[in-house]
């Protein structure tokens, strides 16, 4: 992993205003970018130093001080690309004061050969919640779960909600729905087009989960989603990647102390993950009508190598967006001009990030940091086309035919009071144009939460977010072609999805048997997240090693229930494709309630 101990010391130098240069402009011998960034103001004391562009060998001696805590030794450890590394210094910095970093290669935004930043003054013990993350927690509270017994006999703790499925068109993508429920049981679940449940995994106790899709990492199509609860540890907010059989392949964290929140668990081309960090910080919020030294969250993005958990990429909003941007105003609670919610990396390597409290959507150049554009809110670079504003929104995403889809809530704490719509952008001679409206026909008001998902189709596909029980597709031409909810309207989901998925589970199904009335056995099967299972072969008999077929049945929803008769003693379940191939085999069960 090229790691090597550093004897660090430098010269203190003044804070530094960054220049900008190009990500892809990086070549051999070139400029190297450095996180923090130059000009930072509130890194985190426990910060790492990422350098992207050189390896270690490349970088040379790195050398980093303190104005106040002075040299600093550490260990440089390489990413997993080679083509950048991590400086971990064994001591954290102190509150306020300056730091400067020096290495082999010169640094973006560096002055006199040296990138220097400033450290945050954090809340320690001070008790800061975040408004949006108690809202999408729905009732209830983050520890809760439903009570009572699991809805199927072959299984234990499943307690999903149950879909109604509203409307099914022609025209609509193939594929699963991928849903993370907040009401009742916490859980990541899969289901069909008809809304019949595929697979099932309930939150750790005290977590909820949210973000939940398949995404690209490895080469693989993977499950991922965020495990979240409120608090400000690392571990309390945890992304997590799954494969097709279930297993889990990795788990990340934010880096540098922090805590990731639940916004958005972005896996990139280059099996990267970005993270959102919303911290509360003190800053001068004299600007926004607040006190010199008041308390804010900023809104931090962190791109993640997976493997090391190093720190590739960080940027504070803070340093880059006026606090002025802002559609909101101090309060006596903690500031929260940005909120950033959505990250998504662009073909040329430049990250799309939506920030809701300025009704605006960013794009950041990833080497320095420095804001490109602005689309929407107080100070946008493009003109907005009729119909093309939108409020307190969610998900930014850009889509391969260069378009831009957006979940515009309408309505937000101050910010607007109208009905949600999925909208999709285009920007063309500096303008923005409103291609599609996404909208159901009765109006949703989502307050929070949402997002549209552009489908292989041409269609997109759209959580409703807020407390509202809906998810939608839309095709090309934004017509509505498929509408299911939670049944009864209790629950909801953070962000909604629809993918082809094809899972083959590393365990054995799952059987329950237990003597019937007349002479008869009940047996129920399962197989929690098998899509390729057509049909289910009953073996039983007085003996575990004297088992024989019984009956055939075709699978029936997520667990099927067979009956036969004569009473036998001991049951086995096998798995079929739709060509009668077998797939997997239960254990041999014994029946219970009688012989």
């Amino acid at each position: 992993m090229g790691t090597r101990r550093i004897t660090a010391g430098l010269i203190f130098a003044a804070l530094a205003l960054c220049g900008t240069l190009a990500a892809r402009s990086l070549g051999a011998g070139g400029p190297v970018s450095a996180y923090p960034t130059a000009g930072t103001v509130d890194a985190s004391p426990m910060t790492q130093i990422s350098f992207r562009g050189a390896g270690p060998a490349e970088l040379g001696r790195v050398e980093v001080t303190g104005s106040v805590t002075g040299r600093h030794t550490g260990r440089l450890e390489a990413h997993s690309d080679g083509d950048g590394a991590s400086f971990f210094p064994d001591r954290p910095f102190r509150a306020r004061e300056a730091v400067a970093v020096r290495a082999a290669r010169p640094l973006i935004g560096s002055r006199r050969g040296r990138v220097t930043f400033r450290v945050a003054t954090l809340p320690g013990d001070r008790t800061v919640s975040h408004d949006e993350a108690a809202r999408a927690a729905g009732s209830g509270g983050a520890g809760a779960a439903a009570s009572g017994p699991s809805k199927f006999h072959s299984v234990s703790g499943f307690r999903p909600p149950s879909i109604d499925v509203l409307t099914r068109r022609s025209g609509r993508a193939r594929g699963d729905i991928f849903l993370a429920p907040k009401s009742g049981q916490r859980a990541a679940m899969i289901v069909d087009d008809s809304g019949k449940l595929v697979w099932y995994h309930p939150a750790p106790p005290n977590y909820r989960i949210y973000d939940f899709r398949r995404q690209r990492y490895g080469g693989h199509n993977d499950l991922t989603w965020i495990e979240y609860r409120d608090c400000r540890l690392p571990e309390c907010g945890i992304g997590r990647i799954y494969d097709r059989a279930y297993r889990k392949v990795a788990s990340v964290r934010a880096g540098n102390g922090y805590a990731a929140d639940f916004h958005d668990f972005t896996i990139s081309p280059q099996s990267t993950a970005y993270m959102i960090i919303s911290q509360p910080v003190q800053a001068d919020l004299r600007s926004v009508g607040g006190p010199s030294n008041g308390w804010m969250f900023d809104s931090i993005v962190q791109e993640i190598d997976v493997p090391t958990g190093a720190v590739r990429f960080e940027w504070h909003a803070l340093d880059h967006i006026p606090l002025t941007r802002s559609g909101l105003r101090y309060s006596h609670d903690t500031f929260d001009p940005y909120h950033v919610n959505s990250v998504d990396q662009e073909s040329d390597g430049n990250l799309l990030i939506s920030a809701r409290n300025t009704d605006a959507v960013f794009e950041i150049d990833r080497a320095s940091g420095r804001v490109l554009w602005q689309l929407g809110g107080n100070g946008s670079s493009y003109r907005m086309g009729r119909g093309a504003s939108f409020i307190a929104q969610h998900d930014a995403r850009r889509q391969r035919n260069g378009e831009i889809t957006i979940f515009d809530n309408g309505l937000g704490a101050g910010l607007g009071d109208r009905p949600a719509r999925g909208i999709v952008l285009e920007l063309k001679g500096g303008k923005a144009y409103l291609r599609h409206a996404l909208q159901r026909a009765k109006p949703v008001y989502a307050n929070s939460q949402g997002n549209v998902q552009g489908l292989p189709t041409g269609g997109y596909f759209v959580g409703w977010g807020g407390h509202t029980p809906y998810f939608s597709e839309f095709d090309g031409s934004g017509r509505m072609v498929y509408d299911a909810q939670f049944a009864g309207t209790q629950g909801n989901s953070y962000r909604a999805f629809r993918f082809a998925w094809h899972g083959r589970p590393s365990h054995a199904p799952a059987v329950a048997a237990a003597a019937a009335s007349g002479g008869r056995v009940k047996v129920w099967v399962s197989w929690n997240g098998a899509t390729e299972v057509a049909s289910w072969q009953l073996f039983a008999g007085p003996h575990r090693s004297s088992l024989q077929p019984v009956k055939t049945v075709a699978r029936r929803g997520f667990e099927t229930s067979i009956s036969f008769a004569p009473a036998k003693r001991y049951v086995q379940v096998r798995a079929l494709d739709a060509q009668g191939h077998l797939l997997g085999a239960s254990g041999v069960t014994s029946v219970t309630g009688g012989g």
